[in-house]
């Protein structure tokens, strides 16, 4: 089974207001369209997880990264993994 997909989780101020802006910075760079459409939930407590194309995980995070969130995790996702385990 071949990696195909990247979870991204996005630390948040403590009452995740900021998640709107995450998706701003990568509007912004170009890369929105990265981001899977079914897969964007809150993932722990003040934290958005969404899951990337694994060859354009290294451009989101860097662009969010650039974009002020200094708190920005990438996991490699199985096909299939539900993202919260």
């Amino acid at each position: 089974m071949s990696i195909t997909e990247s979870l991204v989780v996005v630390k948040l101020d403590h009452d995740g207001e900021q998640a709107p802006l995450v998706f701003e910075v990568l509007e912004q760079a170009g890369l929105l369209g990265e981001v899977s459409q079914h897969g964007v939930e809150m993932v722990e407590p003040g934290a958005l997880g969404f899951r990337v194309r694994r060859d354009r995980i290294d451009a989101v995070v860097l662009a969010l990264e650039c974009g002020g969130f200094v708190n920005v995790r990438a996991y490699e996702v199985q096909p299939g993994q539900d993202s919260t385990r």
